[in-house]
C-alpha cells in the first residue's frame, strides 16, 4: 500500500494506491488517522488507485467517516474504479460515503475551495514488498506430476500468513489468465472467508491449520477452505442492511460474498469445517484480465 498525503489548510486530500484489504489496512491505519481524523478537517480520499478491497477496507474508511462526522466534517470518495466502485454501491456505503469522480467536485462537496490548488509536497508511506513465505514453502513441497491448474496451500492461523496467501494465489490466477471480475471474486470470498476462521474460528490461542485449495476445471473457478474450528456455516451469517440511519458494516463481508460468487455451499465433515465456492469464467469478460488489475492497472468501470 501507499499513501500520498496533501495537506492543505481547508481540508485534507489523501491518495490510496495498492490494495486495501486485512494487510493494506494494517499499513494505512497509523499514516491515514493522522492525515484525516487526526486532522480534524473535511477530508477527500483519492481511490482511483485502490485494486482490491475488502470489508474490512471498507469498514476501516467507515469507522474514520464516523469519526469526521461527530467534528462536524465530512469524508468523500473520488473516482474509485471497477469492482472497487461497484462493491461501494452493492454495500450502499456510497450512501455515507459519497462517491465524486472530479478533484473540484469533491473539494466542493466537502466544504472546501476548489480554486485552491494542490501544489505542496505529497508525503509518502511506500509498504515494502516482503517475500511470501507460503509460496517458498508450497512450490518445495507441490508434486512434480500435481496439475497446473489445481493449487494446494496451508496457512496457520495467523493475519501476518495472509499476505504470502494473496501472493500465491494471484500468481496462480495470472497465469491463468482469470478475467478481472472472477478474480475479484476469488480475492474476496478468499479474504472474508479467511480473516473470519482467523478471527472467530478457535476459542484458544494455539496454532491451527487451515487448509485451501484452488481449481480452474469446465470455465469456473473453484475455491475450498477447510478448518477444524467451531462449526459455521456463512450461509447462516446475518445479512447486512444499511440505510442512512443504521451505520454498521458487520456482516458486510459475508454478504458481499454470497452477492459476487456463483455458488457457495457448506459441509460439517470429519470435525472439520468444508466451504466450497464456485466462481464462474464468463466469455464476456475476457477482454480485461484481473492481472492487469492485480499489477496496478487501472481497471474499467463495472
Amino acid at each position: 500500500m501507499e499513501i500520498i498525503i496533501h495537506e492543505r489548510d481547508d481540508i485534507s486530500h489523501v491518495i490510496l494506491k495498492g490494495r486495501l484489504d486485512s494487510t493494506g489496512v494494517e499499513e494505512m491505519d497509523q499514516p491515514f488517522t493522522e492525515a484525516t481524523t487526526g486532522r480534524g478537517l473535511p477530508t477527500v480520499v483519492d481511490m482511483s488507485g485502490i485494486t482490491f478491497m475488502s470489508s474490512l477496507g471498507i469498514g476501516f474508511l467507515f469507522a474514520n467517516t464516523k469519526k469526521l462526522k461527530k467534528a462536524g466534517c465530512k469524508l468523500v470518495l473520488l473516482n474509485p474504479q471497477g469492482m472497487v466502485e461497484a462493491v461501494l454501491k452493492t454495500s450502499k456505503m456510497d450512501k455515507v460515503m459519497p462517491l465524486f469522480y472530479e478533484l473540484e467536485e469533491a473539494i466542493r462537496a466537502v466544504g472546501g475551495d476548489p480554486s485552491i490548488g494542490v501544489d505542496v509536497s505529497p508525503t509518502e508511506a511506500d509498504a515494502k514488498d516482503s517475500d511470501s513465505p507460503v509460496a517458498e514453502q508450497e512450490s518445495d513441497s507441490v508434486p512434480r506430476d500435481k496439475p497446473d491448474n489445481i493449487l494446494k496451500l496451508s496457512i496457520t492461523n495467523e493475519m501476518s500468513e495472509l499476505e504470502g496467501l494473496y501472493a500465491t494465489v494471484n500468481e496462480f490466477l495470472t497465469g491463468h489468465e482469470v478475467p478481472y471480475r472472477s478474480g475479484y471474486a476469488v480475492n474476496l470470498a478468499l479474504e472474508e472467508l479467511a480473516v473470519n476462521v482467523i478471527r472467530y474460528a478457535y476459542v484458544d490461542d494455539d496454532e491451527h491449520p487451515i487448509e485451501f485449495g484452488l481449481g480452474i476445471v469446465d470455465e469456473q473457478i473453484i475455491l475450498e477452505i477447510r478448518d477444524a474450528g467451531r462449526p459455521f456455516d456463512p450461509r447462516e451469517a446475518p445479512s447486512h442492511d444499511i440505510d442512512a440511519d443504521d451505520l454498521d458494516v458487520g456482516g458486510l463481508g459475508l454478504t458481499l460474498v454470497i452477492d459476487m460468487v456463483d455458488a457457495l455451499t457448506y459441509r460439517r465433515e470429519d470435525d472439520k469445517n468444508h466451504v466450497q465456492v464456485c466462481i464462474q469464467l464468463r466469455a464476456e469478460e475476457g477482454s480485461e484480465l484481473w492481472s492487469a488489475v492485480n499489477d496496478g492497472a487501472s481497471a474499467g468501470s463495472a
